[in-house]
């Protein structure tokens, strides 16, 4: 059975070469995977070293050790789970049902056949370390880019290209409470400095942290006083 509104799905209705999903952390964000059938699915996980605290006992069913989690890997429905609902990720959706849906649900895109999927996903499981797919990035190679790549040959992640715009909307709201503070409690000029700053460093932490900070040198400068473990250092 499927729930066609949150892509639920329950064990019985999971087909070989289905995309699937599961959210982690109150749904802020969902691991995706590729199930090749046998109650096996492979997916993609970050390649940097586990932490080595972490001392859980590998898997009895599929001997997944999360101790060594990293690249892609190929474990049973339950560790892929991890405890949170099974999904379905839809592919060629209509424009209305993908704008009305949350991201990393679903694309407009047409998926290869399953046997398809289950070779690409196999192939970069097959390769020394599980590292074929290059080294994991939150923004650019992540686990949906995984999946979705095995069913398109297209890596592309819309969860993460959503966060990168709810990002830069943030970004956008604190430059522009920041210009407005530093044009009024320090001029047009110094305003004009920051801005021009900023569009050129496109938000470049160290350069915006040095630009800032020379702006409350000059701010001591003319009321005499010493800049001193000023939060500005913390950003």
């Amino acid at each position: 059975m499927e729930d066609i509104v949150n892509n639920k799905i329950d064990r019985e209705s999971l087909k070989p070469g289905d995309h699937i999903y599961a959210y982690r952390l109150l749904h802020t964000y969902s691991h995706h995977g590729i199930y090749i059938g046998g109650d096996r699915v492979i997916h993609y996980n970050r390649t940097r070293e586990a932490n080595k605290w972490n001392r859980a006992k590998p898997c009895s069913k599929c001997e997944l050790d999360r101790n060594h989690l990293r690249g892609v890997v190929k474990s049973c429905v339950d560790c892929f789970l991890h405890g949170h609902n099974l999904r379905r990720f839809q592919y060629g959706v209509n424009v209305v049902r993908y704008l009305a849906s949350w991201h990393g649900t679903c694309t407009t895109g047409r998926p290869d056949p399953p046997e398809v999927a289950i070779r690409r996903a196999s192939d970069y499981f097959n390769k020394k370390d599980g590292h074929g797919f290059g080294d994991y990035d939150l923004f650019e190679n992540n686990c949906e880019a995984f999946a979705v790549f095995c069913k398109t040959e297209k890596a592309v992640s819309s969860q993460a290209w959503a966060a990168v715009l709810l990002l830069k909307a943030g970004v956008k709201i604190g430059r522009d409470r920041l210009l407005h503070d530093v044009k009024v409690h320090h001029g047009q000029e110094k305003h004009d400095k920051l801005k021009q700053m900023i569009d050129s460093a496109l938000i470049d932490i160290s350069s915006l942290r040095e630009l800032i900070a020379n702006l409350q040198k000059d701010q001591a400068a003319d009321s005499g006083e010493e800049v001193m473990g000023s939060p500005v250092h913390e950003i």
